[in-house]
């Protein structure tokens, strides 16, 4: 049985009853509290007042033995007062029969009341009396003469203070009744009505009047609440209409779903975890299986197959009941009701509940036996075709053996033409720098111009035809190093002064502002853009040449530049510009025939262009002039530790002999004529040079001398420069010496084989007083550099 509750209007009053009555009980106890306590105040004050009174002889002791007066004195019934001497008998006492007792044979007097150690006051309540007791002690000295006890009836006062308490009670009682009345009525009035008429709305609303809306008739707190029921009455009317048509979406879901299953062309089912009975079949099972949907729902696989295959199905669904994933069964066999057995591809997922229990298994199932039977006839056509294909590989391999070789091959007779090549090249340059230092007629210096054109000539179809074919073969490699843009337009305006000069053409250059500390492979950005600049001298015959870097774009990591020729030259024709960049390919006949050239030049500008994230192109008008350009993408580094010292090339030769006079160096170097060469070129800027003719003397040289730098040749008899080189780096002294190899081999392996031996930096040979005195400054410099940050730091 529901037990009945209290209404709205009872509940109120219920709670303003509990709160007034907490209000006046709270109120009433603190007062009658107050009275009690001021009462009790008064009565020990009392007793305090005659104790000071006999104390300071104002009141003799004899007069405690008077009752009446006692109880005058105190403003109550005085019961009982005694006086007790220093020998704990009893001297003065309201009632005779106690006089020359001890304390102790008293009746209701305790005797730790005369201990040394009990206080001069203590109040002692017991029923309706209060008992006072006090030491009575010299004034001067503090001594105690006696103690007094006197015990006096509370009765009138705890007397006034229940008839106190009942008439606040009774005054209490009544205010709460009148006012929980007066609740209840207006309250009746003001809310009962407007609840029962909500509650009546609500009834026609539950009866499915949805528009049925509840009239409020104040602002109030229950017309707020009014206000809400009808809101969400309108909300729950939206909802059951929006409930009302997804239920219509649903079942047209539902319906297109069991159209898709049922006409997916694989067999699909469902299954009960719990004991793994199906509950749902599409058509393609019933026609795989050979069975009416209806023989196959209720029914497990141990109903429907043979013990073998019943057991095999089982296993696996009790593997993906018990997994968190689908499995995937590749291949299982089934037999159908026709005797026959298929091949069928199975995926099982387990559907789980809201807490992760399995509920169902899902299965579908492919059948792939036709697959099956194809890929087997496959597999035996293929274990054919791998018969031929073997005989076949034999036969390239054998091929490419033979491919190998001649690459191989190739390779070698390529670095020995170049070192062959290279070696007597150093000797020619190097001849004809001593011969212009030596002073030479007029016409004497026209044939040795065109002595050294030919050579630079030369050199430049060499390095061109090495250079594609490391290109081809992928073994340019791309450094990161800090990149110095005006020391390279520098050197490459350096490069093509003279020709430039013979021309009478006007030679700039221009750099926009770009982001510092960048990094990137100085010695390709060089040789790609000297390829431009040679060919804009070349093909200009009047005007100008420019040479140019912009900034393209730039982000966090990375700055993508651009480099520019731009000439007043013969310019080329649209239908042959697109050609230009390929390999061994130039403009036209007359070209070749008046200007030369490989026709690899751009070829190789484009690569390394590529290489470096960039891409290559030109702009020309026939007569009017081309640009050449090409970009690369450079990384951005942090600030170097130091700052080296920058110098001009033109100023090199002569900023060497000043600022690094006396430097000295190990020359290691076999063939007669290059060492010859080399110590002349020292000797121009006054540098002391040893030298050695082979790897074994330059290793005895460094353990016996300090040298601020070597110069190392590779190939020398006896002692090869790259072991003589981990030799000396084993020598105390030679740790940091700066090692630079000076070489004919001038391919990419060749200069990471002297770096990984020990060597500091590479320059090939035939090298060019310019770009010997180059390496040499940025080693000697480096090497100060470091000395005076090693002094300011001691």
């Amino acid at each position: 049985m529901k037990t009945a509750r209290f209404g709205l209007i009872a509940r109120i009053a219920l709670l303003v009853i509990a709160v007034e009555v907490a209000a006046f009980g709270a109120l009433g106890w603190f007062y009658i509290d107050r009275y009690s306590t001021a009462a009790d105040e008064h009565l020990r004050s009392r007793l305090q007042l005659i104790g000071r009174m006999i104390g300071d002889d104002e009141l003799a002791v004899t007069a405690i033995s008077r009752t009446a007066l006692m109880s005058e004195l105190l403003a109550a019934p005085a019961l009982r007062s005694l006086a007790v001497g220093g020998n704990g008998r009893v001297i003065v006492s309201s009632d005779p029969a106690y006089l020359g007792l001890r304390a102790g044979g008293v009746p209701d007097f305790d005797p730790r009341w005369l201990a040394d150690s009990a206080p001069d006051q203590q109040f002692i309540t017991k029923g309706n009396t209060l008992t006072g007791v006090m030491q009575i002690r010299n004034r001067l000295s503090g001594a105690r003469l006696y103690t007094t006890a006197f015990t006096i009836s509370t009765a009138a006062i705890d007397a006034q203070k229940r008839n106190i308490l009942q008439g606040g009670l009774l005054g209490s009682g009544l205010f709460i009744l009148l006012s929980s009345l007066a609740i209840i009525f207006f309250a009746q009035r003001l809310i009962t009505r407007r609840v029962r008429s909500s509650l009546a709305i609500l009834k026609q609303v539950e009866g499915g009047a949805l528009d049925a809306r509840i009239p409020v008739s104040a602002n109030d707190e229950l017309g707020q609440l009014q206000h809400g029921i009808n809101s969400m009455t309108e909300k729950v009317g939206e909802l059951l209409n929006q409930h009302r048509h997804n239920e219509e979406e649903i079942r047209a879901t539902s319906r297109l779903l069991d159209s898709i299953v049922e006409n997916i062309p694989n067999m699909i089912f469902l299954k009960r975890a719990a004991d793994l009975r199906f509950v749902l079949f599409n058509k393609a099972g019933e026609q795989l299986l050979g069975l009416d949907r209806q023989n196959l729902l209720g029914k497990n696989v141990h109903d429907l197959f043979c013990q073998e295959e019943a057991d095999f199905f089982t296993g696996k669904d009790r593997q993906v009941l018990d997994s968190a994933t689908a499995i995937d069964i590749p291949e299982e066999i089934v037999t159908t009701s026709h005797g026959s057995q298929r091949i069928l591809h199975t995926k099982k997922l387990a559907l789980r509940n809201s807490r992760g229990e399995p509920e169902f298994l899902l299965g579908i199932s492919e059948d792939i036996t036709e697959h099956k039977r194809a890929a087997e006839e496959l597999e035996r056509y293929r274990a054919h075709l791998e018969q031929l294909v073997a005989a076949r590989t034999a036969e390239l391999s054998q091929a490419k053996e033979a491919a190998e070789a001649a690459n191989v091959a190739k390779s070698t007779f390529l670095a020995n033409m170049s070192h062959e090549i290279r070696t007597p090249l150093n000797a020619i340059t190097g001849m004809a720098h001593m011969i212009r230092r030596g002073g030479l007629t007029p016409e004497q210096t026209g044939r040795l111009e065109k002595l050294e054109a030919a050579t630079t000539h030369l050199l430049n179809i060499i390095n061109a035809i090495l250079e594609i074919s490391k290109i081809e073969a992928g073994k340019v490699e791309i450094e990161e190093t800090p990149v110095r843009l005006k020391a390279i337009l520098g050197n490459v305006a350096s490069m093509i002064h003279d020709h430039a000069q013979r021309k009478h053409l006007r030679l700039t250059t221009e750099i926009d502002p770009l982001p510092p500390n960048l990094l990137g492979d100085a010695t390709r950005l060089q040789q790609a853009l000297l390829n431009y600049a040679f060919n804009a001298v070349k093909f200009t015959e009047s005007g100008r040449v420019s040479l140019r870097v912009k900034l393209i774009e730039e982000d966090a990591g990375s700055a993508l530049l651009r480099f520019e020729v731009a000439d007043t030259g013969i310019g080329v024709a649209p239908e042959t510009l697109s050609r230009l960049f390929s390999a061994f390919e130039q403009a036209d006949n007359s070209i070749t025939r008046k200007y030369g050239g490989t026709g690899l030049g751009l070829a190789i500008t484009r690569r390394l262009a590529m290489q470096m994230g960039g891409l290559a192109g030109a702009e020309s008008t026939p007569g009017v002039g081309s640009t050449f350009w090409f970009s690369a993408r450079l990384a951005k580094g942090e600030a170097e530790a130091g700052v080296t010292e920058i110098v001009a090339p033109d100023n090199l030769e002569l900023h060497l002999k000043q600022e690094y006079h006396g430097t000295r160096v190990l020359l290691a170097e076999d063939e007669p004529v290059n060492r010859e060469i080399t110590q002349e070129i020292l000797g121009d800027i006054e540098w002391r040079v040893d030298c050695a003719e082979d790897g074994a003397v330059a290793l005895k040289l460094a353990g016996e001398n300090a040298y601020d730098l070597i110069l190392m040749d590779m190939q020398m008899p006896n002692m090869d420069g790259l072991e003589a080189t981990q030799r000396i780096r084993q020598l105390p002294q030679c740790t940091t010496t700066p090692i630079l190899a000076m070489t004919a081999n001038a391919f990419a392996e060749d200069k990471t084989r002297c770096l990984n031996a020990g060597m500091n930096d590479f320059i090939s040979k035939p090298a060019s007083p310019e770009q010997l005195y180059a390496m040499l400054f940025k080693w000697v410099a480096k090497t100060r550099l470091k000395e005076e940050s090693s002094a300011q730091a001691t």
